[in-house]
């Protein structure tokens, strides 16, 4: 049993982490930092509860910390339970400086302990498609890539993501994501050009954002706008033998806000008429269309794989050392959007 502290019981723990931690046997939450032990206590009664990480960690010897903070906080509490010789699941970002982030790489390999970052879009169902297209050549050499999170949120709300702050606004919120799944497909890209913007009305962070990564043989467009109503694009994948375009998100989210049972069969699958379709070129030159069914989400594989990890010391679903390229993007893409040009990676 994985004897595991969750840092945090917001939006973020109750639905991403919780669900998961509560429904595998191989982990216990045992001990939470809340600042709403009342809240803590109604879905967890045996767990204990801190105001204060560094207290509980002077108390409880625990295996794994969950680290669902505001992103500023990200890696001082990483460092925290390091330091004390635990596992570390932090959510993204991992950092907001890939100092920090190669920092604590580092003090994760001294410790000889998991460090993990909460990626777990690269198992989202029309994730895995894609990637399995691509492997499986359906559309040949690929030479552009448009991969999207937009949203129909006009007004902005006062929480800390979208107030102004370090680590606020969309391009920290989805950027990270969508980076992550591109380097995951196309690896490291040679330029970044960024374009990011606050375009709602007394907005105090960005809330939209296009960033192109430039390789030698293909594009790259990712993006987000707080104005998209109708059906949101979410993957457009264009290559020599064809395109495949997928419209809407994952369902596994809507469904852990719904509370869903992962027992149910419905669990990560996508809706049928939210299948994406693929147009290939036949061999008269005919252009062929074929509606392809979106692999299922697997979030639970994403848990799985980390006690696995804990348990056997194998590699984690989303390793640390990994996620270093994301934050490297993201500081690039800020430069580029303030200097107005494209920037080398290296």
């Amino acid at each position: 049993m994985i004897s595991t502290l969750l840092v945090g019981f917001g939006f973020s723990a109750t639905t991403f982490h919780l669900p998961f931690l509560n429904y595998l046997p191989q982990f216990s939450v045992d001990v939470v930092i809340s600042s709403k032990p009342d809240t803590v206590k109604a879905l967890l009664p045996h767990a204990e509860v801190y105001s204060s990480l560094e207290e509980a960690l002077k108390i409880h010897d625990v295996d794994l910390v969950v680290i669902t903070t505001p992103n500023h906080l990200h890696a001082p509490q990483a460092e925290l339970a390091l330091v004390h010789n635990c596992h570390v699941l932090v959510e993204k970002p991992f950092t907001l400086s890939s100092s920090d982030a190669e920092a604590l790489v580092a003090l994760a390999k001294t410790k000889e302990k998991q460090l993990c970052v909460y990626h777990n879009r690269r198992f989202d169902g029309d994730f895995l498609t894609i990637k399995q297209l691509i492997h499986d050549g359906k559309l040949g050499d690929i030479k552009r890539l448009e991969s999207r999170f937009d949203r129909f949120r006009p007004m902005p709300r006062d929480r800390w993501r979208e107030n102004a702050g370090p680590g606020s606004g969309i391009f920290w919120d989805l950027g990270p994501h969508l980076i992550d799944q591109a380097l995951q497909l196309f690896g490291e890209p040679e330029k970044v050009s960024a374009n990011i913007l606050a375009l709602r009305e007394n907005g105090q962070s960005d809330d939209t954002f296009d960033i192109t990564l430039h390789y030698s043989d293909k594009v790259v467009k990712l993006g987000s706008s707080a104005f998209q109503a109708g059906a949101t694009l979410r993957y457009d994948l264009q290559g020599t033998k064809g395109s495949f375009r997928k419209f809407y998100l994952d369902p596994q989210e809507d469904q852990l806000r719904a509370g869903l049972s992962f027992d149910d069969e419905n669990w990560a699958k996508t809706k049928e008429e939210q299948h994406g379709v693929l147009v290939v070129a036949s061999h008269s030159g005919a252009l062929e269309e074929e509606t392809i069914e979106t692999f299922k989400g697997e979030y639970l594989t994403f848990f799985n794989r980390l006690a696995h990890a804990i348990e056997d010391g194998n590699f984690s679903p989303a390793d640390a050392s990994t996620v270093i390229p994301v934050i490297k993007i993201i500081e690039l893409a800020m430069n580029a959007n303030e200097q107005n040009k494209a920037l080398p990676f290296n």
